[in-house]
């Protein structure tokens, strides 16, 4: 299972590096729909979450449904990835995603 591994692998770094910062980002693909919120909240519970990155937004999905994500468990939107490239990953900036959300 997945979520057992995953839940694994976090514990056994807090074990080995228990003074080590990290950031656990969860990708999510823009064109996923609701369904997004289920995998957020099942990952949250397994590795605790800190962040998201929303991608495919360069094509006609427009990502709306990370609004519910954030409202419903909290995680904040780091990034946006508006490309194939690591170059493509922009700051998430709020303003310029809801103008984009509402573009016809």
């Amino acid at each position: 299972n997945l979520m057992n591994e995953l839940g694994k692998i976090n514990r056994i770094i807090d074990r080995e590096y228990p003074e080590a910062q990290k950031e656990v980002l969860l990708v999510i693909d823009a064109t996923t729909g609701q369904n997004a919120i289920t995998q957020a909240s099942l990952f949250k519970e397994a590795v605790g979450i800190t962040g998201i990155v929303l991608t495919k937004l360069d094509g006609t999905a427009k990502g709306g449904v990370i609004l519910a994500v954030k409202a419903q468990l909290g995680i904040p939107i780091y990034y946006i990835g508006v490309g194939e490239h690591i170059e493509d990953l922009q700051d998430f900036n709020a303003r310029n995603f809801a103008e984009a959300l509402f573009d016809d």
